[in-house]
């Protein structure tokens, strides 16, 4: 991974959130993970870890070959790979692994899709038993009206996240995984599924490709817009909210531009912020417990039924989503003149309104910005897609902060994704 500048980079343990449930469960920043992951196991007195760990990153890296080196005869099985949006075979795959392999510990490098699957792949370890270690075993868990789970048994391997994306599922104890029965994404929670430690290593997330970490911090910057425009948002919270949403464009923009101009150390400071962003991005949902929106609603579904990529989701559809609230209902003015506000004042941009702001830095960004750049236009496709957001773990009848009220609203929104 060459040399591991870190001039101007502070290492830093944290704990998690700043809640009552994050006690001893820690983040390092600005980690060096083969330290760092070898320490905690040895603290932990854990000899039996799997790996799950990203394909690419282990075909064009020396990570998780050092790391084996580093391990040595602690490291029991290892699975590389996980599909887009965790899907139920890559859980119960991990599922198994630690069951057939008696294993203490998980240790995730990779996306979101990684982390959800090794948190979910915990709770199924602790929820099932090995004989339902099958699709129909995990959607058995779900509450079907409401996309989500109730009462599942606490976690008793420990986890370890070293995130390569700004999907920030790392932070959350809800995790989601795809269904490849239905295509439908379901949720999956316990108060206590969070990993026992968090490894925020730059020079592991900048061996992720620029696509994915630039639309996962779409995604972060998803997070901060639907807080604050969410009618429960309180002054305070968006007061933190419009903070984070200014500390990631202006990373997301260091890395882009070190990138660029090919400077290693301004693309790490850059991602660096951003890590940090992405887990402030998270307090909006995991401390003020504000919900998220229709966004994260149709992107869930979009996702898992069409295949497109996680947080490109978001470069499609929160754009359309501010557009719809502001124009077709009357709603979300003043929270998203304040969005309009961070993007102008960080970016120096004179834009007129939040939706216009959201599209120009996804277009500079280079990501897709509509339906038609990932080719999903059936109008079938579109329907489903519509129909499973209404019974979304944040969709339309279902969610406590109910935003959109019908399936017709959604094919609007998705009209003016089409591009």
């Amino acid at each position: 991974m060459g040399d591991r500048q870190q001039s101007s980079r502070r290492k830093e343990t944290i704990q998690q959130l700043p809640i009552p449930s994050r006690q001893g469960h820690d983040a390092i920043v600005n980690s060096t993970y083969l330290e760092d992951i070898a320490n905690a196991l040895n603290k932990w007195g854990c000899r039996r870890a799997v790996i799950v760990h990203s394909k690419a990153l282990d075909s064009a890296t020396d990570v998780i070959k050092n790391l084996l080196k580093r391990l040595g005869s602690n490291v029991v099985a290892t699975k590389p790979g996980v599909g887009a949006h965790s899907p139920y075979e890559d859980v119960l795959a991990i599922t198994k692994l630690l069951h057939e392999n008696s294993a203490d510990s998980l240790i995730s490098i990779g996306s979101s899709s990684y982390s959800d699957a090794c948190k979910i792949a915990r709770l199924m370890h602790t929820n099932l038993a090995p004989e339902n270690y099958t699709v129909d075993g995990m959607e058995g868990l779900v509450d079907q009206e409401k996309g989500n789970t109730l009462n599942l048994r606490d976690p008793k391997v420990k986890l370890i996240v070293a995130p390569t994306s700004l999907s920030a599922s790392e932070w959350n104890h809800v995790s989601s995984a795809s269904n490849p029965k239905t295509h439908k994404k379901q949720h999956f929670q316990n108060e206590n599924a969070m990993p026992d430690l968090i490894l925020l290593d730059p020079e592991v997330a900048s061996t992720s490709p620029r696509k994915l970490w630039l639309s996962s911090g779409m995604r972060a910057v998803d997070h901060c817009v639907e807080t604050i425009c969410n009618k429960s948002c309180t002054p305070e919270a968006s007061q933190h909210m419009e903070k984070t949403l200014a500390t990631l464009l202006k990373g997301l923009k260091e890395y882009k531009e070190g990138e660029s101009n090919d400077n290693r150390e301004e693309l790490l400071a850059g991602i660096s912020e951003c890590q940090l962003g992405s887990r402030s991005a998270m307090m909006g949902l995991l401390q003020y417990k504000i919900a998220m929106g229709p966004s994260h609603a149709i992107g869930h579904q979009l996702g898992s039924k069409c295949g497109v990529m996680h947080g490109v989701t978001t470069c499609i559809m929160l754009s359309p989503v501010l557009r719809y609230m502001l124009e077709k209902e009357g709603q979300q003015i003043e929270p998203q003149q304040k969005v309009l506000a961070v993007f102008n004042r960080v970016l120096q941009w004179d834009e007129q309104s939040a939706a216009d702001a959201v599209g120009r830095f996804v277009t500079i960004l280079e990501l897709p910005n509509s339906l038609k750049s990932v080719g999903v236009e059936d109008e079938d496709t579109l329907q489903k897609v519509a129909e499973m957001t209404m019974t979304d773990v944040w969709g339309g009848d279902t969610s406590d902060t109910k935003q959109i009220e019908t399936k017709e609203d959604i094919r609007e929104i998705l009209e003016l994704a089409r591009g």
